[in-house]
């Protein structure tokens, strides 16, 4: 999903790795902070697309400056990744749903209610499936684990809410 954050903060003009980085942490810091050692391989990914332009520049002092900026196909691919199905991992899904969440401003008007569809009977099944193994006599969890599974099924409690009111 880090392809997807790369795009909107490119969307509006060329950056370089760090300033990419910056701008993304600023943004989406409260979710994720990626390394360059995770936007790097991403950008060389993308650029082997034709999704990334690059741009070098050197300053009077020699210094080579690396820009990147969007090609033309860009928002294709970014339409093509933020359709790919959120995870059935639990920890990745919250992660990819924020990502999604957080770049829906590219997103037509139609585009963004398909998703808000679908992101919704996600999270209501993955709700029924919390509860069902709460619930399960046959299941035998510890104290701990009863705990977390609460607190996850509010965690998904509060994500419904939150797409029924941006929606």
């Amino acid at each position: 999903m880090i392809e997807l954050l790369i795009i909107y903060s490119l969307n509006k003009r060329e950056r370089t790795l760090y300033s990419l980085r910056s701008d993304i942490i600023e943004k989406f810091g409260y979710f994720t902070r990626p390394s360059i050692g995770t936007l790097h391989p991403a950008l060389k990914k993308m650029l082997g697309l034709n999704v990334l332009t690059v741009r070098n520049d050197f300053s009077q002092g020699g210094k080579k400056s690396t820009f990147y900026g969007l090609a033309s196909g860009a928002m294709k691919y970014f339409k093509q990744v933020f359709d790919s199905p959120l995870s059935e991992n639990p920890t990745l899904f919250f992660t990819e749903l924020q990502s999604k969440i957080a770049v829906l401003s590219l997103l037509s008007e139609q585009d963004k209610l398909e998703f808000f569809k679908d992101v919704s009977l996600k999270l209501e099944s993955y709700r029924l499936d919390l509860r069902n193994v709460l619930e399960d006599e046959y299941i035998k969890l510890d104290i701990y684990q009863e705990c977390l599974l609460k607190k996850n099924i509010e965690n998904v409690e509060k994500y419904i809410e939150l797409v029924e009111k941006i929606k």
